[in-house]
């Protein structure tokens, strides 16, 4: 009996992870963290409250954006994903589409408890998570365009969290450091998704989605994720040639470097491998920049 009981919290762990994306929930509460140092390093990388509810927010929000995505895109997913929780029978789509109400509302009431910026961004991206749930498939570039927003929009949330009573005071420094990443976030990020479109093309063809591998081809979308891809690069080097003073270019550049060359690489490889390397570049990518602030410039 004990045996079957921990059985079935393995499965339901296992569930779990895959229905929230935890992966990605983790990089938004980690990308908020990077946010926040860019404006306040004080020579502790320990956040405050304030940040880790602020991240757990973010963490919140983008594992109920991902379970909304599953619960619409049921129909295609039993073509192109027939192993997630919902086509797999795992979790029904109303428990499915209940938890993620669930997740929105404490993601919006963590959001609140931050500050009234993080509650604004919050909810406009939740928005933007449910118009893109239920017409992803029917907006083209759009969509893509939105997810890419959301995901550079986490570093802006880490930095509107850090700010108390609208007295903060942001540098220009600090300005360019967040400006950098947010382009690259976003451009990586659009890259990523067109890759996935063209993984997904198979079902989107039956459901008659419109996606832009569908409208212009497979191999054009291609050349255009890698075009962003190339942009995300460049943007990315932009550091050893801007002057920031508190920011270690010796901590940044190894990993970026490294992070770069595996973009490059995954521009390389089918679909369903390559965008699932992308996000190792990213992560390195985030590391990067991390480090790369709270590093002391000797």
């Amino acid at each position: 009996m004990l045996e079957l009981k921990v059985e079935n919290i393995k499965k339901t762990a296992v569930m779990l992870w895959e229905l929230l994306r935890m992966r990605n929930g983790i990089i938004a509460f980690f990308g908020v963290l990077v946010g926040a140092t860019f404006i306040h390093t004080t020579g502790t990388i320990i956040p405050g409250t304030k940040i880790l509810m602020a991240g757990f927010a973010a963490f919140l929000i983008t594992s109920a954006g991902n379970i909304l995505n599953d619960y619409f895109d049921f129909e295609i997913d039993k073509i192109n994903k027939p192993e997630r929780p919902i086509p797999s029978g795992r979790i029904s789509k109303s428990d499915a589409f209940m938890f993620s109400i669930v997740l929105f509302l404490l993601g919006l009431g963590f959001s609140k408890s931050v500050n009234d910026y993080c509650l604004s961004i919050a909810f406009l991206n939740s928005l933007i998570l449910l118009f893109y749930a239920k017409y992803s498939k029917k907006l083209l570039l759009v969509s893509n365009l939105g997810i890419s927003f959301l995901v550079a929009s986490i570093f802006i949330f880490g930095v509107v969290a850090t700010i108390q009573n609208g007295a903060d005071i942001v540098g220009m420094e600090e300005i360019k450091l967040v400006a950098i990443i947010t382009a690259c976030a976003f451009l990586m990020t659009l890259s990523r998704e067109i890759i996935k479109d063209i993984e997904d093309i198979k079902g989107d063809e039956k459901k008659y989605a419109i996606t832009l591998p569908i409208k212009i081809g497979a191999q054009r979308a291609k050349n255009m994720a890698a075009i962003f891809t190339l942009a995300a690069i460049a943007f990315s080097l932009l550091p050893f040639i801007i002057q920031l003073t508190f920011f270690n270019l010796y901590a940044y550049g190894i990993l970026i470097i490294i992070s770069d060359l595996i973009f490059i690489i995954s521009l390389t490889m089918h679909p369903s491998l390559g965008q699932r390397v992308m996000v190792l570049g990213m992560l390195l990518a985030l590391i990067a920049f991390f480090l790369g602030n709270i590093v002391p410039v000797l």
